[in-house]
């Protein structure tokens, strides 16, 4: 019962962690490939009784081939491209204080974990601020407000006196 259960979680943390390494890969080399990236291939993996033929014959001849020096018989993967997408356009990050150059490269700033943790704190430092000035607004209302003194039954009775 144990071993089933144990077998069931690792292979939920196998997948949790296949889906992870491919988002890396995917952000890291397709989405905004540098001159250094290499190319990916993809593979079909879905039918493991199908593994030799469909994932290891291609992958060792994609390997053997870079080790020879010529071209592999499989394309890259190419991730779609925009045309009208600028690539020199000039973009100011004023959160973090960063000049961004090219469109895909400021989707993704704006997307990226420094980005939004800057401007969460940012956001946590303005609603501080925000916080401290209302108290301190209403700490200056109760200053201006006459004192007076003794209670309201006291004044009274001064002013019929004063009749």
């Amino acid at each position: 019962m144990f071993r089933k259960i144990g077998i069931e979680a690792l292979k939920q943390v196998t997948k949790k962690y296949a889906r992870k390494q491919n988002r890396w890969v995917k952000n890291r080399f397709l989405s905004r490939p540098g001159p250094s990236a290499p190319p990916v291939y993809g593979l079909e993996v879905s039918d493991v009784s199908k593994w030799e033929e469909s994932v290891l014959e291609p992958a060792l001849e994609i390997v053997q081939s870079f080790i020879q020096g010529r071209k592999p018989t499989a394309t890259p993967i190419k991730m779609p491209y925009n045309e009208a997408e600028n690539k020199r356009s000039y973009h100011m990050c004023n959160i973090c204080d960063r000049i961004i150059i090219g469109d895909r490269e400021w989707a993704a700033h704006i997307k990226s974990k420094s980005h939004l943790n800057q401007l969460k704190k940012r956001r946590r430092l303005d609603s501080d601020a925000v916080n401290t000035m209302e108290s301190q607004s209403i700490s200056l209302d109760h200053d201006k407000e006459p004192k007076e003194k003794g209670s309201p039954g006291q004044n009274d009775q001064k002013l019929k006196c004063c009749i």
